[in-house]
This record gives structure tokens, C-alpha cells and sequence, in this order.
């Protein structure tokens, strides 16, 4: 068996670089170095024209070349930025060279060219670019989220005609996992922000003479306004974000691959039940939260004005009528609607990593939020024409 070694064999016109023996898999470390080093050294070495056109290859005294050694060399001439001529190549290694060498061009795209400086570019920022990019971001992830509803309407109509597609364990499950787990937190909030927006308004109230208009002013403000929002915007928090997550980890595990092979729909399987879960939940979280706003209210109000709870009860029966109850309550579903719809979408959404978990996260709570504001601002313009 020929002896594996390398020869560089050098004149006025041309550098050759012959390799002799066996180049394979089986080709020791040290020859593989030698052969890197004399490939870096001939691409050190000057030369008028280059070596695309005076450096060649002899593959006479190659007694075997396989796929192996041959990636190992394309790789390496590549990096080296060395294209050489074959010379006595056989038609098998021309053919094992061709075959790995279309495989490296395919496998790494052509560099884009560079694109030319346009009106608009900024410290290297393409301004209108960017923009209309973004903006065909916004309104292409709005069209799937409008999809998105519209696929889970479809199946919630499909469940009620078929009613044991509905998937009641679940539903129960996250009534009480997103509903009453999170009823302390949202109480206290509530609380907390009526007896504030009350002590306000009382001491603007009496500076204007007119303190016992504090009672309804606070209390219509917080069956309408502050009970629903902050009750939904604390429920955004906790549930949009952990719908997501729990939906992400699922996505990048292959729970819903698996699902989906095995014919279950994910729809009645994972989004439906939440939704409907946050529909149901949120007028009775909406109902405690009023009851917990009013009380504030109160406390603040006996504080501020020395008004007593008999009074204050009183005062409120006499102004307040049940209309200002049943708008905050109609907010409800919707605020629920909202936050499940958010929180499973971008769920789904999840690619690849944790990071994608994380970042979409961030993004699911921020939508739910803009989501919550939006319905509420359009709830109050529909109410304020009606003079509700």
C-alpha cells in the first residue's frame, strides 16, 4: 500500500500541490495538519495572477479518496479562499469533488448584495423601510389574530350544538385556576383603589362645599370605571401571560404536535376552555371587586368627611341606581374575552426556545392591556351616546 505524503512542486507559471497514497477516512491527523499547513502557507505565498489561476491539484499518485477527505479539503480550500485547477483527477474523485462541492454552494447562500443607500437612511438606519415593514408586521399579525377568533367562535358554535365537546373538567380547572385563585390579589387591589379615588374626590368635594355629593360620584365611578378595569387589568397580568406560557412550553415541547398526530383538536382541547373559563369568571370577580371598591370608598369617605356608614348607605340607595351596576357588569365577559383570546394566541405563537416563551410573554400581557383599554374606552363612548 502507497504511502501516504504530499508534495508541493513549484515553477515560474504554476504551483502544484500533489497528494500521493491514500486520502480517506482512515488518513492519520498529522498528515491532514501537514496538508493544512501547506495550504495556508501557498496562500501566503505572492503571487502576480493568484492562485485561482496558478495553483493546481495533481491527483496522479492518489491511490483512494473518499466523501470524507474530500469534504474535509472543499471545506478547507474554501476558508482558505483557494481555487485551484484538478489535474489527473480520475472520473471517481472528480465525481466524489463535484458532488461535495455543489453540496458546500448549496448549503451557504451567496452573500446578498449590497443594497444601495436610499433616501431616508439615518446613522445607517433605513427610517421608512423600517417602518413599512412594521407596519405590514402590525396589520398582518392583526388579520391572524381576527382569524384566530374566528376559528375559536367556529368551534365554540360547533360545541354547543354538540355539547360533549365541551370539555368541563378543564373548564372548571381554569375557572378556578384564573378566577377565584386570584380573587385576594384582586380585592385587596380594588380596595386599595376605591378608598384612594374616593379620598380625591372627597376633599375636592369639600373644598367645592359639596361633600355629600362624594358618595355617589365615587360609587358610580366605581360600579362603572374602576371596579371592571382594574379588576381586568390585574387579570391580565396573571392570566394572559400565564395562558402563554402554559401554551409556549407546550409548543416547544410537542405536546400539540402530538395532539395534533393524534387527531385531537386544540381549539376543544386548549383554547376554549380558557376562554370560556375568563367569560364565566369575570362578572363574579367583577361583582366582589365592586362590593371591595365601595368599601374603600367608604373608609375613605367616614375618614375624610366624617361621614358614617349608615349615611353613606343611605346616600348611596338614594343616587346610585342599578344601571351604573349592570354597565360595569356588561364590561365583564368582554374584558374576559379579551385576555383569554390574547394570552392563547400568542401562545401559539412560540417558536424554538424558551426565549420565545419569555419575549412573547412581555408581548401577551402588553395586548391584553391595550385590548382592556380599547373596550373599555369604546364601552364608554357607546354608554356616553346613549346617555347610560
Amino acid at each position: 500500500m502507497p504511502a501516504t505524503s504530499l508534495r508541493i512542486i513549484q515553477d515560474s507559471q504554476k504551483t502544484i500541490l500533489s497528494l500521493e497514497g491514500n486520502w480517506d477516512f482512515q488518513t492519520s491527523p498529522k498528515h491532514l495538519q501537514s496538508l493544512k499547513q501547506a495550504l495556508q502557507s501557498l496562500k501566503q505565498t505572492p503571487s502576480s495572477t493568484g492562485f485561482s489561476n496558478d495553483f493546481a491539484i495533481d491527483f496522479s499518485a492518489t491511490t483512494h479518496l473518499d466523501f470524507i477527505f474530500a469534504v474535509f479539503l472543499l471545506n478547507l480550500l474554501k476558508s482558505l479562499s483557494l481555487y485551484p485547477t484538478l489535474l489527473h483527477a480520475s472520473d471517481k474523485t472528480e465525481r466524489i469533488l463535484e458532488i461535495i462541492h455543489t453540496w458546500l454552494a448549496q448549503e451557504t447562500p451567496p452573500d446578498p448584495p449590497a443594497t444601495p443607500k436610499a433616501f431616508g437612511n439615518i446613522f445607517g438606519i433605513h427610517i421608512f423601510e423600517g417602518l413599512g415593514r412594521g407596519v405590514e408586521r402590525f396589520f398582518q399579525k392583526t388579520l391572524d389574530f381576527f382569524n384566530f377568533c374566528g376559528m375559536t367562535l367556529y368551534f365554540f358554535i360547533q360545541s354547543l350544538i354538540h355539547p360533549s365537546k365541551i370539555r368541563l373538567a378543564s373548564l372548571f380547572y381554569h375557572i378556578n385556576e384564573s378566577g377565584f385563585k386570584a380573587l385576594p390579589v384582586s380585592v385587596l387591589t380594588a380596595f386599595i383603589v376605591g378608598a384612594a379615588v374616593s379620598l380625591q374626590g372627597a376633599m375636592q368635594l369639600q373644598n367645592m362645599g359639596v361633600p355629600l355629593m362624594s358618595v355617589e360620584t365615587t360609587a358610580k365611578l366605581s360600579l362603572r370605571e374602576m371596579g371592571p378595569f382594574i379588576l381586568a387589568l390585574v387579570i391580565a397580568g396573571r392570566s394572559a401571560s400565564s395562558f402563554t406560557a402554559q401554551i409556549g412550553v407546550m409548543k416547544i415541547t410537542e405536546e400539540i404536535d402530538a395532539m395534533e398526530t393524534m387527531s385531537f383538536n386544540v381549539f376543544e382541547f386548549l383554547v376554549l376552555p380558557r376562554v370560556l373559563a375568563l367569560i364565566v369568571a369575570m362578572p363574579l370577580m367583577v361583582f366582589l371587586a365592586d362590593a371591595f371598591a365601595l368599601l374603600g370608598g367608604m373608609v375613605a369617605i367616614k375618614y375624610q368627611l366624617g361621614i358614617g356608614f349608615g349615611n353613606y348607605i343611605e346616600r348611596f340607595y338614594e343616587t346610585v341606581s342599578w344601571r351604573h351596576f349592570w354597565i360595569g357588569m356588561l364590561k365583564a365577559p368582554f374584558f374576559g374575552w379579551a385576555i383569554a383570546m390574547v394570552g392563547c394566541f400568542r401562545g401559539f405563537e412560540v417558536r424554538g426556545d424558551t426565549e420565545s416563551v419569555g419575549r412573547l410573554t412581555t408581548i401577551s400581557v402588553v395586548n391584553a392591556l391595550f385590548w382592556i383599554i380599547f373596550i373599555n374606552a369604546t364601552f364608554s363612548v357607546i354608554f356616553t351616546r346613549l346617555q347610560l
